[in-house]
């Protein structure tokens, strides 16, 4: 009985032997493996965080060049414009010049004057001889269109003939808008019933009257 009695402690003794050492092995076995798992999983962690950071890189490239051709297109766009409204502001610019052109043109064809020296009545007939009369001034646009074209003092359409103290024109219209000389008219001795316009640098106001049998020079007007 105590021979098997030590036979089974030995056994024992030989079974924790064998154990201990076969435990810790494994221990170090799944040790090692946990570390290869992690180093393996830092490995991909680092290539995704590698890829993401290159796929950003490849993204703000792509923003940055677009946004670059989009302000240069948008620059080119404004350039473009801003020389399209100068040559249209060009174009108006001379089509309104040819315009005022042409109009001055078309507005002189309606008027010529008498070159030689005449009284007022000489004049009016000259005139009418020639399917005109006397210019009549009503606007500030014509007064100062007809002082700037004559160069010298001429007879215009206006009088008191008829009626002294009436100025009228030559169609019998009244006299609205004046454009005396400063104490013009003045009547003087009594005999100045007809107007002569003497250009000035104020072609406001250039109107004089005097004698009727004066001679001056005079523009006609054609109806």
């Amino acid at each position: 009985m105590e021979s098997d009695s030590i036979y089974q402690n030995f056994e024992c003794r030989n079974i924790k032997n064998t154990s201990g050492p076969q435990t810790l092995n494994h221990r170090q076995d799944e040790g090692k493996d946990e570390k290869g798992r992690g180093s393996r999983c830092l490995v991909l962690m680092t290539v995704c965080l590698g890829l993401i950071c290159v796929l950003l890189l490849v993204i703000i490239i792509f923003i940055t060049a677009e946004r670059e051709s989009l302000f240069k297109s948008y620059k080119n766009t404004v350039e473009e414009f801003n020389q399209t409204i100068n040559r249209l502001q060009d174009n108006y610019t001379d089509l309104t010049q040819k315009k005022l052109e042409l109009e001055t043109r078309v507005t002189s064809l309606r008027f010529f004057f008498i070159s030689s020296e005449l009284n007022w009545s000489e004049s009016r007939k000259y005139c009418r001889d020639r399917g005109a009369d006397l210019v009549i001034i009503n606007t500030e646009e014509k007064q100062k269109f007809i002082s700037s074209i004559v160069k010298e003092s001429v007879w215009i359409g206006l009088s008191d003939i008829e009626t002294e103290g009436r100025m009228m024109w030559v169609d019998n219209s009244p006299l609205n808008q004046e454009f005396w000389f400063k104490d013009q008219p003045d009547d003087y001795n009594g005999n100045e019933d007809c107007v002569e316009l003497i250009p000035t640098q104020d072609a406001g106001n250039n109107w004089n009257d005097l004698p009727c049998s004066h001679k001056r020079k005079g523009i006609c007007e054609k109806n």
